[in-house]
């Protein structure tokens, strides 16, 4: 009777899911038969899957990891034998989801760092590095940077419009970009001089119009005596005509007394042709006829059709160090005047830069007793806006 319910307890225990302590080691009481039938019946009994498990899988697979998911459900294999049906259960389920998040690729990852950077230059760098480095994949490879290239000539494109469209929609007080610079000198002892040089650059480029306007300022007093003071104002209208054509407009106003004249007024417009037009060099020609008129400091006054030639050259050297050279020789009857001023650029911090600057001015026939040349060296300091 004691082996009959031992056996019933026995059954009842494996229904419930609980194993006894004692059913592995059978009870020599209890027939022989009986015993492994019991034994084999909970090995084979299913069993569910504990919370605080299914929780651990379950946080596994929220953190998106692969390699932790596979960790965890291991585990729990191993911890949980008799719970494997709902082991797979959520397994499946997971792979049917597509496994979380993959493995990161290097390759990807550099590229679309080079990428988001939207510097052109780097990602074809990196993406013929990766190419080199990862010959297998250039197919890859190619069609990522073809889909870059797609999307930044539009991202450009659409950017070129916006700004044409906004530029088109300014008023002419708008958009002005421009330049001061200022200088200054003192000595004393043998020589008591002071000097002082002012000016201002401002330009404007439309979509079809450009303007240019400049004022410049040098003053220059030794031992008492005023031996520079020279003023100039020109402003400078260019209208485009092709890619490379251009009509300009040209006027310019100077007052030199030393150089013998209270004012010197100059009127020219023509036409002008942009030889080269690269990032980091530009050079430009023009020429047509002119109107010149002075008004000498003796009281005589002389006007005569003239014709004017110039060039324009910028050369950025380094991103720090730029050239300019601006000429000009308007050619009369009964003289010619050829001036020239070439300026070296470095800049120093954010929109302030230092320039050195030297200009000269040629006239086969200056008034009595004025030099026929006439230079000037400026060094100044100089603020972009």
């Amino acid at each position: 009777m004691r082996q009959a319910a031992r056996l019933t307890a026995a059954i009842f225990l494996i229904a419930a899911g609980v194993r006894p302590a004692w059913s592995a080691v059978p009870d020599p009481a209890l027939p022989a038969a009986i015993a492994p039938m019991v034994v084999a019946s909970m090995e084979a009994r299913p069993l569910p899957l504990p919370d605080p498990v299914r929780a651990m899988i379950e946080a596994a697979i929220a953190s998106g990891e692969r390699k932790d998911v596979e960790t965890v459900i291991a585990l729990a294999k191993a911890t949980n034998p008799h719970s494997l049906t709902d082991i797979d259960a959520i397994l499946a389920a997971w792979k049917a989801q597509g496994q979380g998040k993959p493995e990161p690729d290097p390759i990807r990852q550099m590229l679309a760092a080079a990428m988001a950077s939207k510097k052109d230059g780097d990602v074809e760098a990196v993406g013929a590095l990766a190419k080199k480095t990862s010959p297998d994949r250039v197919a890859d490879i190619d069609a990522l940077l073809i889909d870059y290239r797609s999307k930044r000539a539009a991202e450009k494109k659409a950017a070129a419009e916006a700004a044409r469209a906004k530029l088109a929609a300014s008023k002419f007080w708008e958009n002005w970009k421009g330049e001061g610079q200022i200088g200054a000198s003192h000595s004393s002892g043998n020589t008591d001089s002071v000097g002082l040089s002012l000016g201002v650059a401002l330009n404007r480029k439309g979509i079809n119009w450009s303007h240019r306007l400049r004022a410049q300022a040098d003053y220059q007093r030794t031992n008492g005596r005023t031996t520079v003071e020279k003023f100039l104002t020109e402003y400078e209208p260019q209208a485009r005509i092709g890619d490379h054509a251009f009509a300009y407009g040209l006027g310019r106003w100077e007052r030199d007394r030393t150089a013998g004249y209270h004012a010197r007024w100059n009127l020219s417009g023509g036409l002008g042709y942009k030889v080269i037009a690269k990032k980091d060099l530009t050079l430009n020609l023009k020429a047509g006829p002119a109107w010149r008129q002075i008004d000498l400091v003796y009281g005589n006054t002389e006007s005569e059709l003239t014709g004017l030639a110039a060039l324009d050259l910028g050369w950025k050297l380094s991103p720090t160090l730029s050239l300019s050279q601006v000429a000009s020789t308007i050619i009369g009857e009964r003289t010619t005047t050829t001036s020239s001023l070439t300026a070296l650029n470095a800049k120093l911090t954010g929109a302030l830069s230092a320039r050195v600057s030297y200009s000269a001015e040629l006239d086969t026939n200056p008034p009595a007793g004025v030099e026929n040349l006439d230079t000037l060296t400026r060094f100044t300091l100089v603020y972009g806006f």
